[in-house]
């Protein structure tokens, strides 16, 4: 198993004039002093010493064979972070030193990996940063643990871990900028005081803001410096929440539950604090981490762990087997030829594809009712029961937009709300774009194919989906006339008579244009007053692009998802046309006289009558 460290910082040998090319001052810049050595300056500031480890591939490595390093996982230095700055200049610095990460690593005869840096201050660019990084080559992302006042439980930031999730990428937050430094202008107080807060503070953040509740159990997210004091004051932390309801925060769980989310590395620098870490987090959630070449960093990387009183095969999960599996490494040594085309053989009580899906129990949930079975029958049934799964997932993400959106009218000043409804509502168009397409699957059944079972299909009918009728009440469409037809099932029925109760989409997106003031309605206006009111919100947010391109873009994705569901419609009148011509549909309804009517039913009406009025 390889010795890998994960924590470990870079600077290039040189890089462009930030503040000539960006036009602001104080940006970081180094300064050659002698061969081999250099300080790195804030404008006219010292900032730091630094030596050729930095920027050398060759000095790096024979430093790493001296420690018995097998794989390093560079990063950046926090002062690089540039979350202050305008997020165009803080995505054109973090391009720079991302780009000059991957070349030391083409330098490091593979033995030295990246993790890149990101502008957190701009989440949508953020996003887009990380996946063009991971498929350059970097391993995931360093992170600060706070952007300006915004800890990482802002919904911003937590987007973007859930991005990361989604990439793959594993995350390593490293704090900066600490808290209280007006009153520790001495000693390096900052770094020994401050940092370890700082770092306990994004732990508990995450935990208590329910935001572990909210991500995926596939986010990798490890702490540096041993996860600050958390380990440490948990126990105080798990008393309070006891004790002080206030103290609870939003989170299912007490606090020690989540020590299984997150890792920590093992930069501690005293045995007994290693020993009480690892008792802590676990020795699966412990890395080797030195915060090399620095002057605080491990002075002989992995001693601490190798001269420790833990079990050997405890060491070697610290020392390499824990960073391999959480930065999605090879498990051989960084020497070693690999096997082309070998494969990993899960153990009988790890999770697997099959397992992790329930395909089993999925494959056993077709029962074509025609005996003996006609063919076109499991088709029938397979893109029906693949539409009920779709609209599941439109339903969870369109909650999702509607918990967004009314965020957003709880702090107007934010945008990063504004920017997940359009997020989760781009899915939601690709989704129903899939549905339209899923007719031209049904459309290679033959009229007298269908016509051989349909008789036993009766009463059962599509009108009876309770997941789609949910869609239309979640969407606007709330007709309470439409419950009689669902009162056989009696846990759908009362799911429809909450939807009836609850905010639908439209009135989440015009309460949140209240909330900005775009809109003004009140009690004493007609309803068509009031719908003309809401189209000239919208027409005021398209007429100020240039301020509101956050919120066009929520409009563009509304009325693109209104005008996809109009095309399943038509292509739904025009399947049922094609197999049973104008017969009486299964459930009792005319068939396509019945669907025909359906076509005039939009979501979203006034997004359309704003564009009647662009034209004024």
């Amino acid at each position: 198993m390889p010795v890998i460290d994960i924590h470990n910082h870079f600077f290039p040998r040189t890089w462009p004039d930030l503040a000539a090319r960006l036009g602001t001052p104080n940006w970081p810049w180094i300064k050659h002093t002698e061969p081999g050595k250099a300080e790195i300056m804030v404008g006219d500031r010292f900032f730091r010493h630094i030596y050729s480890a930095c920027w050398d591939p060759e000095v790096r490595l024979q430093e790493m064979d001296r420690d018995g390093v097998d794989i390093q996982v560079m990063s950046a230095t926090p002062v690089l972070f540039a979350y202050d700055r305008a997020a165009e200049h803080a995505l054109d610095c973090a391009k720079l030193f991302n780009d000059a990460a991957l070349e030391l690593c083409a330098q490091g005869k593979g033995r030295l990996k990246s993790l890149c840096q990101v502008p957190l201050q701009d989440i949508d660019a953020s996003c887009k940063e990380v996946s063009r990084c991971m498929r350059a080559g970097h391993l995931g992302v360093q992170i600060g643990n706070h952007v300006g006042e915004k800890n990482l439980d802002d919904p911003g930031i937590v987007t973007f871990l859930h991005h990361c999730a989604a990439e793959g990428a594993a995350v390593l937050v490293h704090p900066w900028d600490m808290l209280g430094q007006s009153r520790m202008p001495k000693y390096m107080l900052p770094w020994t005081v401050g940092m370890p807060a700082e770092t306990q503070l994004g732990i508990v953040a995450l935990i208590l803001s329910g935001a572990f509740d909210k991500l995926p159990k596939t986010l990798r997210i490890c702490f540096a410096h041993g996860g600050g004091s958390f380990a440490f004051l948990l126990g105080r932390l798990e008393n309070a929440w006891q004790h002080h309801p206030v103290a609870h925060g939003n989170c299912e769980l007490p606090p020690k539950q989540y020590v299984d989310r997150f890792s920590v590395d093992s930069a501690v620098f005293d045995p007994r604090a290693l020993q009480f870490l690892v008792e802590t987090m676990g020795a699966e959630r412990v890395m080797l981490g030195s915060d090399y070449p620095f002057p605080l960093g491990e002075h002989g990387i992995g001693s601490l762990i190798r001269s420790s009183h833990m079990a050997p095969a405890d060491k070697g999960r610290l020392l390499g087997e824990n960073a391999a599996r959480f930065l999605g490494l090879s498990a051989q040594p960084a020497d070693a030829t690999p096997t082309p085309g070998t494969l990993i053989e899960p153990r009988g009580d790890q999770l697997t594809y099959s397992s992790y899906l329930k395909v089993p129990e999925l494959l056993q949930l077709q029962h074509p009712q025609s005996v003996p079975q006609h063919h076109d029958e499991l088709l029938f049934i397979i893109v029906h029961q693949t539409y009920e799964l779709w609209f599941k997932e439109l339903l969870h993400d369109l909650d999702g937009v509607v918990r967004s959106l009314g965020a957003s009218a709880a702090n107007p000043d934010s945008r990063d709300h504004v920017y997940e409804a359009a997020r989760l509502l781009r899915r939601c168009t690709e989704i129903t774009r899939v549905l339209v397409e899923q007719f031209t699957i049904l459309e290679t059944m033959l009229p007298t194919h269908f016509l051989a079972f349909r008789g036993k299909l009766e009463p059962a009918s599509g009108f009876q989906s309770e997941q789609f009728r949910e869609l239309e009440f979640l969407c606007g469409l709330k007709d309470e006339k439409m419950l009689r037809y669902h009162r056989p099932t009696p846990e759908a029925y009362a799911q429809l008579e909450r939807r009836l109760r609850e905010p639908s989409l439209p009135e989440a997106f015009f309460e949140a244009l209240r909330a900005i003031g775009k809109l003004d309605v009140h009690d004493g206006q007609t309803e068509r007053e009031r719908f003309d009111a809401r189209a000239r919100a919208v027409l005021a947010l398209y007429r100020d692009e240039h301020r509101h391109r956050d919120w066009i873009d929520v409009c563009e994705r509304l009325t693109e998802f209104d005008e996809l569901v109009v095309s399943w419609r038509l292509r739904h009148i025009q399947l049922v046309e094609r197999v049973i011509g104008v017969r009486m549909g299964t459930g009792g309804s005319t068939g396509s006289s019945y669907l025909k009517l359906t076509l005039e039913k939009r979501f979203f009406p006034e997004l359309w009558e704003a564009r009647t009025l662009l034209t004024e």
